[in-house]
């Protein structure tokens, strides 16, 4: 009986459905060499490349990969968002989904935003609010000429050319289709970024017989095992738990402390308790960083957040 199992045994129980989980979501398998022994000296022809890429990147003032586009959180990051997964979460209305967009759309490279909230079309809008600087609600109401409305949807097309749109809305997006859609979109580039929003509702849509907590446990792994396959940055939006609503942190993640503990960094969103719309419709915004494996944990950034305009400013 479950009632009789021994600590250990729930764990190995958990251990279990959760790696049954994994295979349910069409796992990807990692590299034949993903165990590699590297005695330092062996480091060395790597770290050579890597000393001359850098070097390369800061005499030309080329990114070596894709970037937020707002300076001091670049600086943090270490100049761009290294291959790994990172992670966005705040309290509902703080600006995550438009924070993560205007990031795809402006980082410099081809990024794949796969979205199981949003159809592609609200999506769109919400970059031409941005672009255009016309107010969202304009867009929507029809008070806008359609041809004024289509020009308008040109110019936020071609700020973006590299950006593409994912509808996982419509069903469960497997994992080998998300890494075909990203290869894809790469082409012959080297840089990509992939974004998902949000983790929460993309294992949501995959059914299975399991738990929330095993469900996420399994799409972390297999969001960190296209972060590898594809030596990509992979940014994922997730859902703040209840009890860290308001003061965020590490392990405020819903459903498991994963969320955190696998990313290289997590980026927690929160608005400050006395925070106002400006005279020009901003509100504050705090971005910390709960973790930073390329910079300083604890550190922070002041932003300003447009909601009508879908826009992040650094203050």
């Amino acid at each position: 009986m479950r009632m009789g199992l021994h600590n250990g045994d729930r764990r190995r129980d958990r251990r279990r459905k959760g790696m049954e989980a994994m295979n349910a979501t069409e796992q990807i398998e990692p590299p034949k060499d993903c165990l590699r022994l590297s005695p330092l000296a062996a480091l060395l022809a790597d770290w050579q490349t890597e000393a001359e890429a850098a070097r390369a990147a800061y005499e030309s003032g080329t990114p070596r990969g894709p970037i937020t586009a707002l300076p001091h959180l670049d600086r943090h990051l270490g100049g761009f968002l290294c291959p790994g997964l990172h992670v966005v979460h705040g309290a509902p209305g703080t600006g995550k989904t438009a924070l993560a967009l205007q990031i795809a759309a402006s980082c410099g490279a081809p990024a794949l935003f796969v979205s199981c909230e949003m159809r592609p079309l609200e999506l769109m809008r919400r970059v031409t609010a941005r672009v255009t600087q016309t107010y969202l609600g304009r867009l929507k109401t029809g008070v806008i000429p359609a041809g004024v409305s289509l020009d308008l949807a040109r110019q936020a097309a071609a700020s973006a050319p590299q950006l593409v749109l994912a509808d996982a809305t419509r069903g469960y997006a497997p994992p080998d289709a998300i890494l075909q859609a990203a290869e894809a979109t790469r082409g012959k580039a080297g840089a990509l970024l992939l974004v998902m929003d949000s983790v929460h509702s993309w294992v949501d849509g995959c059914e299975i017989d399991a738990t929330e907590y095993e469900k996420l446990n399994a799409g972390l792994m297999q969001l960190r095992a296209l972060a590898h396959k594809l030596d990509c940055a992979v940014l994922a939006i997730a859902e703040r738990n209840r009890a860290s609503m308001k003061t965020g942190g590490m392990s405020a993640g819903a459903g498991t402390r994963k969320i955190e503990y696998g990313a290289e960094t997590v980026l927690d969103l929160s608005v400050p308790e006395d925070a106002l719309e400006n005279a020009s419709g901003e509100k504050s915004v705090k971005l910390r960083f709960s973790k930073n494996r390329n910079g300083a944990a604890g550190s922070s950034v002041d932003l300003a957040f447009h909601g009508a305009l879908q826009r992040f400013t650094e203050q």
